[in-house]
């Protein structure tokens, strides 16, 4: 980038005269502020050493720089209002930050920078994911969009709708994962890349958490960044790769494996405890007040109501209980996804006990499945009250549970859902690493086709629900 101009760290409050040649390294949504309704957007500048400056546009300068200050590019900046940065945003922001306002002085350099630019990102390779499930750590991932699912609407435990939709990224080991993009993510890059879906384009993605909603998938956070088929040499090769392998990768998105409900076999590669030590006991949680916690439990689960619904009807998009029949395509009142799809969706309440006592939980999907030995058809087919014979109430057995806390309503205390179901009995393998195979994740069941077309009413409460048939 030269040596002519002053580095970012040359420039401090009340410096004059100076001119910095910077690389656009990160460029955020515009959001509005929390104390204030003033519009502003920051954006990550980075200079030929690779230091970096948090920029900040604000009211109608964003619309005013929108076709300036491209995400990538070079440009010698001058002029702009250098000042401290608050003590409540040092760690994140750094000491000093920009101002860039009608004054600033932007000029754009026709330099390809990008080999500097990417060599500031470590991504996370798609098999280290489990490591960072539900710990909010910063990560950054590379991969092809093969696909989009449609966009959502999901309500906040706060009454808030937010609009989400998840993309599927493929590695160069044909690994896949869901992306979930958040609120202006959708409005910006999830449309780009609806337009631009046939070009299988590459996503670099900086500032992402992994959790474990959907079995394992990656999330955006507020201050997440992309570049998508950006000018790097990775891209390159990374579209060189597709190109050699585009049958491969046509018929992933032909057969779309991806889209059903068991959750990618990267999930298999979870860190499962393998000390006692590690465990959580339940006589800690009983009682829990704080939610959105995640325990690995060691213990046996067991049905102790016998007479509860074991299914429900669900959207194929979202989840969500659908009063109308298997099968049927309808637009959902949740996710406002206009042809959803009526699906059943196992569901078991059951209690967890260890030496130390016992908690309730529930079971959805596929946990539920393999607790029961069963599958979300043929359990909606099933109209006696289940035996031991039919399926699977109890456990002989010490599994391994990854449980959540979730507030519930008109309680204080937390209630728990089972996220994963490990045998002890089947880990094996790399014991330096202490990783187990995950039970309830293989292969996509078969399902059976219902003798009968029937729908579920009930409420997303732990209690036993009755299962109507829809007139």
């Amino acid at each position: 980038m030269g040596d002519k101009f002053q580095l970012i760290h040359d420039v401090s409050p009340g410096t004059t005269g100076w001119t910095v040649k910077v690389v656009v390294a990160e460029k955020f949504s515009p959001k509005v502020a929390q104390r204030s309704p003033t519009k502003y957007q920051n954006l990550t500048l980075m200079d030929s050493e690779g230091s970096t400056v948090q920029a900040t546009l604000y009211g109608q300068n964003i619309t005013a720089f929108q076709d300036e200050l491209l995400l990538g590019k070079t440009y010698l900046i001058s002029n702009a209002l250098v000042k401290e940065t608050n003590a409540e945003y040092k760690a994140k922001s750094g000491e000093i930050q920009w101002t860039i306002s009608g004054r600033t002085r932007i000029r754009r350099v026709e330099e390809n920078n990008s080999n500097l630019l990417i060599s500031t990102y470590s991504f996370t390779d798609f098999e280290d994911l489990p490591k960072y499930m539900d710990s909010n750590v910063d990560i950054s991932v590379i991969g092809m969009i093969i696909d989009i699912k449609p966009r959502r609407i999901i309500q906040t435990r706060f009454g808030k709708e937010c609009q989400v939709q998840d993309l599927v990224l493929v590695n160069k080991r044909f690994d896949t994962v869901l992306l979930t993009m958040w609120e202006t993510f959708v409005d910006n890059e999830c449309k780009y890349i609806c337009q631009n879906l046939r070009k299988k384009l590459i996503l670099i993605g900086k500032h992402l958490k992994v959790t474990s909603f959907n079995g394992l998938s990656i999330s955006t956070k507020a201050d997440s960044s992309f570049f998508i088929d950006g000018e790097f040499e990775l891209v390159e090769e990374f579209k060189s790769w597709g190109h050699t392998n585009s049958e491969i990768i046509d018929n992933m998105i032909s057969e779309k494996h991806y889209l059903t409900s068991t959750p990618s076999k990267l999930s298999s590669k979870l860190s499962v405890p393998t000390a006692e030590k590690d465990f959580t006991e339940i006589k800690n949680i009983q009682g829990l007040k704080t939610a959105k916690q995640f325990f690995w439990i060691k213990g046996k689960a067991s049905v102790k109501v016998l007479n509860q619904t074991y299914w429900y009807m669900s959207c194929n998009n979202c989840n969500k209980i659908s009063s109308e029949n298997y099968g049927d395509i309808y637009p959902c009142v949740f996710c406002k996804c206009t042809d959803a799809k009526a699906i059943p969706r196992a569901k078991v309440y059951m209690q967890l006990t260890d030496p130390t006592g016992y908690i309730n939980a529930t079971a959805i999907g596929n946990p539920a499945e393999y607790f029961l030995q069963s599958n979300a058809e043929i359990l909606m087919n099933q109209t006696l009250i289940p035996t031991a014979a039919s399926m699977r109430l109890s456990m002989d057995e010490d599994e391994i549970f990854y449980v959540k806390a979730m507030t519930q309503e008109l309680s204080t205390d937390c209630k728990f859902e089972i996220l994963f179901i490990v045998n002890p009995s089947q880990i094996a393998g790399d014991k330096n690493t202490g990783k187990a195979p995950v039970e309830h994740i293989g292969e996509p069941i078969k399902f059976l086709e219902p003798t009968t077309k029937r729908s579920l009413f009930h409420s997303d409460t732990d209690d036993a629900q009755s299962s109507k048939k829809k007139t």
